[in-house]
């Protein structure tokens, strides 16, 4: 390495330290990748792969991509299973006296896009971590889920002698584009291969799920001195995956988690239990034949939702149905308030033809992905 340029030593340190990832290193206005990563890149998204001095007998493999359509290429490499980690210039070339100081500014992977043309208005993109545990008379299962790009946060645990079904068909459920798990879920073949068929999956370290370790993330995140406000009792293994799902954030979008401020403790008990095999037959949110349309579903015919988040919610409503009577009622009553009041439905409905995507909007504002002024024309 000692021969090589500065800039490409600067490189290779940052790729040592995120080796998992395709590196998009920023020079000028282009978003650079060398060697291996530059040969992937090209055969993926069929750029043209050039060279570059980099100090070395032989050139280094290069190809790059405009920093202003960057997302167009993020979000075809997200679909084939890639991370990519963003690496900006931190300093201002014409000001910077020898090497521009560069570093990652945030990973991403298929469950932490926040950008808006990367997602699917009326889905939530969920990323989810798997706290399993065999041992003892009751195995039992802890999920925590998360939508970076609306800020939600949940929690939920069940246990049974079946418990790796009762998993499958929990996260068919959720939905995940993302899933993180401790090493208990992997040693499971069969339901590991069910689980891969379906979802982009890694396992995480054992000590990413330790709750006396993950209470003090959770806590020291959330402002709090305990988590039992959340419902979350203080020796609960809801913890251990709550905690190493934010700890996996933290390492992939660093400080961009202010707009996650609270834990949503999700009982089963309250919804209807729907295993994997009756919501294809029902073709509740995607058909039996899957050939990327969403028409041949119940959703679909139900769906005339104006906004992107009355999008999401219906699809939450359908996919974890009520069993509270009283809940149900209440339901009921405010959809038969505005079937009786037409004029004021009308008027509502194009009012809501105005109203932007919110929840994701504040999200880019509040991690930094999108300014103010230009949201705004400025």
């Amino acid at each position: 390495m000692a021969s090589m340029t500065p800039m490409m030593r600067q490189y290779l340190q940052l790729k040592e330290k995120y080796s998992d990832c395709l590196l998009f290193f920023r020079l000028g206005d282009f978003y650079e990748m060398f060697f291996d990563d530059a040969k992937t890149a090209s055969r993926e998204l069929e750029l043209t792969l050039t060279g570059r001095d980099c100090g070395l007998e032989e050139r280094a493999p290069m190809c790059g991509v405009p920093y202003h359509s960057v997302n167009t290429y993020i979000t075809k490499l997200i679909d084939k299973g890639y991370k990519v980690a963003i690496c900006e210039q931190l300093t201002d070339p014409a000001l910077s006296q020898g090497l521009v100081e560069r570093d990652v500014i945030r990973v991403i992977t298929p469950g932490t896009v926040i950008e808006t043309q990367m997602l699917n208005d009326k889905e939530n993109n969920y990323i989810a971590a798997v706290y399993l545990k065999r041992a003892g008379k009751n195995p039992s299962c802890s999920i925590a889920y998360s939508d970076v790009s609306t800020g939600e946060f949940c929690v939920t645990s069940f246990e049974g002698s079946d418990i790796s079904s009762d998993l499958f068909n929990e996260l068919v459920g959720i939905s995940p584009r993302e899933l993180i798990a401790n090493s208990e879920m992997f040693e499971d073949e069969l339901l590991l291969k069910r689980i891969k068929a379906r979802f982009y999956t890694e396992q995480a370290e054992q000590r990413a799920f330790d709750i006396k370790r993950g209470t003090e993330k959770l806590c020291r995140h959330f402002g709090v001195a305990t988590l039992q406000g959340f419902g979350i009792r203080n020796d609960s293994p809801d913890i251990a995956a709550a905690g190493a799902l934010l700890g996996y954030l933290e390492d992939t979008q660093k400080n961009a988690l202010t707009h996650i401020t609270r834990i949503t403790k999700i009982r089963r008990s309250e919804f209807m239990g729907i295993d994997a095999a009756t919501r294809r037959n029902l073709e509740l949110t995607e058909p039996l034949r899957f050939d990327g349309s969403k028409k041949n579903t119940l959703l679909y015919v139900l769906d005339k939702t104006e906004t992107a988040m009355g999008g999401r919610l219906l699809r939450s409503w359908m996919e974890k149905p009520l069993l509270d009577a009283g809940e149900i009622t209440r339901r009921q009553a405010a959809v038969e308030e505005l079937v009786q009041a037409p004029i004021v439905r009308g008027e509502l409905e194009e009012a809501l033809k105005q109203v932007t995507d919110m929840e994701r909007v504040i999200t880019r504002v509040v991690t930094g992905t999108v300014n103010c002024r230009d949201l705004l024309g400025l």
